[in-house]
C-alpha cells in the first residue's frame, strides 16, 4: 500500500491553508486505515506533527492578539473554529468524551483515569486521535503530577515514624494514586487513615471498586464549593488532618473560591500538617491547551507562581510556610503549605 500522497504541512503556510491541507491528508490516511485499521502506527508521527502545527498556530495568534490589545479577535476566530472547523478534529474516544461531558463537567474521574492508565483500545483514525491525546503535554503532565504527589506524600509519611495519621484527598476522582500506593506499599500503611472526598458519587463508587475494600480508606461525598463557602468548617468536618492534598481542582476555580477553600482547609490541618495543591502554570508552556480548549471545550485557570502563592498568603499562610515545586515539563506548579505548630 502506498503512503498518503498529500505533502506535510509547511509551518510557513497561513492557518486556513494548514487546515485545508490537514483535511486532505486525513482523507488519504482514513482511506488507508479503513483497509488496515491496525496500521495506525505508520501514520502517528506525521499525524502528531500536522496537528501540532495547526494548534501552535492558534497559540501564536492568541499571543499576538493579546500583545496588540485585540482580544476580541481571539473570540471571533474561536467562534468560527467551533462552528466550522472543530468537527474535523472530533475523532477518538478521549476528545469526544471531553467535548460531550457525559458526567456534566470537564476532567471527570473517567477521563482522568484514562489518562493515568494511558492504554487506548481504539483502532484506525480514532486510535491516532486517542494516542495524540495521551501523548499531549497536558496528559503527560497529569501523569507526572500523580507521581510527584505520591513521592511527596511518601516523604511526609516517612517523617511521621508510624504515628497515627489522617489524610484527606480532596476532589479524589478515581484514586489511582492510592490504588498504586496500596498495590506496592513502601512501608506498613496500617497507621494511616485516608479520607477521599469528591462531589461525584460515580467517582467515589469507581474509586471504592478500584481500592477493593481497603479498610483504612474511607469515602465521603462533599462539594469543594460547599467546603470553600462554609462559614464554620468544623461543623462540616469535625476531624483534623495531618495532610490534605488536592490534584487539579484549583485548575477550575477563580481566586475568590480558591482563597476561601485554602482558608478553610488550613483550619482542618493539625499543627505541623501540610496542605499540598497543584495548579496549571503558564498556558503558553502547555501547547496542547488549544486542542483541549478549542476542540474538547476543556478550559483551565492558569496562574503565575506569584498569583498562586498569593492565594495561600491571603488565606493565612506566611510566605515562609510555602514550598514551591514544578512538574518536570513546567506545565504544572505545586504549593506545599505547612501549618506551624508542634
Amino acid at each position: 500500500m502506498n503512503e498518503p500522497i498529500v505533502d506535510y504541512i509547511n509551518p510557513d503556510m497561513d492557518l486556513r491553508s494548514k487546515i485545508h491541507l490537514y483535511r486532505k491528508s486525513m482523507e488519504d490516511i482514513e482511506h488507508c486505515l479503513e483497509l488496515k485499521p491496525y496500521e495506525w502506527g505508520r501514520f502517528q508521527s506525521r499525524f502528531n506533527q500536522e496537528l501540532n502545527v495547526v494548534f501552535r498556530d492558534l497559540m501564536e495568534y492568541e499571543k499576538r492578539c493579546l500583545a496588540e490589545g485585540q482580544e476580541e479577535k481571539i473570540y471571533k476566530l474561536k467562534n468560527l473554529f467551533v462552528r466550522r472547523v472543530r468537527k474535523n478534529f472530533l475523532k477518538g474516544e478521549s476528545i469526544v468524551w471531553s467535548l460531550e461531558k457525559p458526567y456534566g463537567y470537564a476532567g471527570d474521574h473517567k477521563i482522568i483515569d484514562d489518562i493515568y492508565r494511558n492504554a487506548p483500545k481504539t483502532a484506525g483514525v480514532d486510535r491516532l486521535y486517542d494516542n495524540y491525546f495521551q501523548m499531549s503535554s497536558i496528559s503527560v503532565a497529569v501523569r507526572n503530577r500523580k507521581d510527584d504527589f505520591n513521592r511527596k506524600l511518601i516523604e511526609f509519611l516517612k517523617q511521621r515514624d508510624k504515628k497515627p495519621i489522617r489524610i484527606m484527598d480532596l476532589a479524589s476522582g478515581p484514586c489511582r494514586d492510592l490504588a498504586e500506593l496500596y498495590a506496592d506499599p513502601p512501608f506498613d500503611l496500617s497507621n494511616i487513615i485516608f479520607e477521599c472526598v469528591d462531589h461525584d458519587e460515580r467517582a467515589l463508587n469507581y474509586a471504592s471498586n478500584l481500592l477493593n475494600g481497603e479498610p483504612n480508606v474511607r469515602f465521603r461525598r462533599e462539594s469543594a464549593i460547599r467546603i470553600a463557602l462554609k462559614h464554620d468548617i468544623k461543623m462540616l468536618f469535625p476531624e483534623t488532618y495531618d495532610y490534605i492534598y488536592c490534584l487539579g481542582l484549583f485548575d477550575y476555580f477563580d481566586n475568590r473560591v480558591s482563597m476561601r477553600l485554602v482558608k478553610n482547609l488550613r483550619q482542618l490541618l493539625k499543627p505541623g500538617g501540610v496542605l499540598a495543591i497543584s495548579n496549571v502554570y503558564d498556558k503558553y508552556s502547555n501547547p496542547s491547551s488549544y486542542f483541549m480548549e478549542w476542540v474538547g471545550d476543556w478550559n483551565l485557570v492558569y496562574r503565575s507562581q506569584e498569583d498562586f502563592e498569593k492565594i495561600f498568603i491571603e488565606a493565612g499562610f506566611s510566605p515562609k510556610d510555602l514550598t514551591i515545586g514544578y512538574e518536570q515539563q513546567g506545565i504544572m506548579q505545586y504549593v506545599f503549605a505547612a501549618k506551624k505548630g508542634s
